[in-house]
């Protein structure tokens, strides 16, 4: 009996002592929180840079005069499928060093949502559209029969644009951001991109592939 409770001693020791190996997601009570300080400046001019997006981006301000974008960012387990970045990009071979720590940036941070504010520069007018409305925004695009209330409120929005988080590098010169468009014909273009600043200006690198 006694080398019984030694054993289960010594597993209850290491139990405490091991380091957790998988981060565990926020409680669904968790409030997301507004875009860091530090990095408000440069995710705003990405998602700035990528907006509209495929399909948007080829439509007149006659066919799309306002878009929308979803107010809350997606994180992994919103994503289907649930592909991270390095799962779907191949990182630059002159510059693998800052792709790599833009992945282990999300993978610190690939439960987390935020919230979005009113600071995208844009060349028509956008909404920011709230976790209750999205729901009635899909529904009117691509409902069976949504009703006239709701197709009316949402009258002249294409789709609706949903952003990740952005994920840096340790300088804050590399990004990987996840960015996918929702519309009537019910297309969904979810894919990674991987973005570098050129002096104060952010270039896109990729698309679905490097």
């Amino acid at each position: 009996m006694a080398g019984i409770r030694t054993f289960k001693l010594a597993i209850t020791a290491f139990a405490l002592l091991a380091p957790c190996a998988v981060a565990q997601p926020p409680q669904s009570h968790t409030k997301p929180a507004s875009i860091k300080l530090e990095r408000a400046a440069d995710s705003y001019a990405i998602y700035s840079l990528l907006m509209p997006g495929v399909p948007f981006d080829g439509m007149s301000p006659d066919q799309a005069p306002h878009f929308a974008i979803a107010g809350t960012t997606v994180n992994i387990n919103d994503m289907n499928p649930a592909i991270p970045p390095d799962g779907q990009l191949q990182p630059p071979s002159d510059n693998e060093k800052a792709f790599r720590e833009a992945v282990q940036d999300f993978r610190s941070r690939r439960f987390e949502r935020v919230t979005l504010d009113h600071q995208l520069k844009i060349d028509r007018p956008y909404t920011l559209v709230g976790a209750d409305e999205v729901a009635g925004l899909r529904n009117a695009l691509a409902g069976i029969d949504p009703g006239s209330q709701l197709k009316d409120k949402w009258a002249g929005y294409p789709g609706i644009t949903y952003f990740s988080e952005v994920y840096f590098n340790t300088t804050r010169t590399a990004a990987l951001v996840y960015m996918n468009n929702f519309c009537a014909n019910l297309c969904a273009n979810g894919q990674w991109i991987y973005l570098e600043k050129n002096g104060n200006q952010w270039v896109r690198r990729s698309g679905l592939n490097i």
